[in-house]
């Protein structure tokens, strides 16, 4: 299926917030880079500790782009939030255990880069503390068989104001403040 029916058929679904390549997240990074770089030189290191540290750099520099660019096989390409129904525990008949929030929880399904759009989805729950601004939002989610390490570094979808829609960008920062 060619990009262009896939871009079709996720905008056929109302739900669906199509994530794109953000400009502003690859111009920070290579400003960043950009003024760190002289750091290496202007610092007075053994040349085996410059070398290692210039290597480390520019490794972390690819990385970070591979990650930009949505290369990545757990890259989220289109997702959308739905409120998740948590049931509650009976601890003993007609005795049901006191909710820990009365907040409600958000789900999120998912479809990454590694999967097509007639594949399977990934669906996952929001979790709390996500960070919520008018540039950015960071949205840290969990997968049902995650790992118990993932609790302590959880996935998360960066995105940045130029990377989805403008509503829908809007729309989600109200969703992750309220919910």
């Amino acid at each position: 299926m060619s990009e262009v029916q896939e871009h079709t058929n996720i905008n056929a679904d109302p739900r669906w917030i199509t994530v794109r390549v953000s400009r502003i997240n690859l111009a920070v990074t290579l400003i960043g880079a950009l003024l760190a770089f002289p750091g290496l030189f202007l610092v007075p290191l053994p040349a085996q500790v410059r070398i290692a540290l210039l290597v480390a750099f520019v490794l972390a520099i690819a990385w970070d782009l591979y990650l930009i660019f949505l290369k990545s096989p757990d890259s989220a390409r289109a997702f959308y939030l739905f409120d998740l129904d948590v049931p509650k525990r009976t601890l003993m008949p007609g005795k049901v255990e006191k909710s820990q929030s009365a907040d409600p929880v958000l789900g999120v399904q998912m479809r990454v880069t590694g999967s097509s759009l007639s594949g399977a989805e990934k669906p996952g729950v929001v979790l709390r503390a996500a960070f919520v601004s008018p540039w950015f939002t960071a949205l840290r989610y969990r997968l049902p068989n995650d790992p118990a390490w993932r609790r302590y570094w959880p996935h998360v979808i960066p995105l940045w104001s130029d990377s989805i829609d403008k509503e829908e960008f809007r729309k989600m920062r109200v969703a992750l403040r309220w919910k």
